[in-house]
């Protein structure tokens, strides 16, 4: 574990060196992170290609937002609608009575 700890915390080429002749299984890995720093381009690259990702993500989450909200409002205005509708049925009940009491 202590290795591991070391592995990850630790950018001092003394104590690197000193971990991969105990733990030679680390000296691919650090081979690999010091392919990454020297190779900046294909870093950027990559954290462009994430960007991409993430932008794309976004948008596709803000439009099934939207798309949820339009929904909401649809039935609610789909409720008032009914609500209106009974009440016009009401008022024009209302109506008749009064006109049929009046006669």
């Amino acid at each position: 574990m202590d290795a591991w700890l070391t592995f990850l915390s630790v950018d001092e080429p003394e104590i690197i060196e000193r971990l991969i002749q105990k733990y030679p299984q680390f000296k691919p890995m650090y081979q690999q992170i010091y392919y990454i720093c020297r190779n900046t381009e294909k870093v950027m690259e990559l954290y462009s290609e994430e960007l991409k990702i993430l932008d794309r993500n976004t948008v596709q989450l803000m439009i099934d937002e939207m798309q949820e909200e339009l929904i909401r409002k649809d039935q609610q205005l789909e409720l008032l609608s009914q609500q209106n509708d009974q009440q016009l049925l009401e008022i024009a009940r209302l109506k008749k009575m009064l006109t049929g009491n009046c006669e």
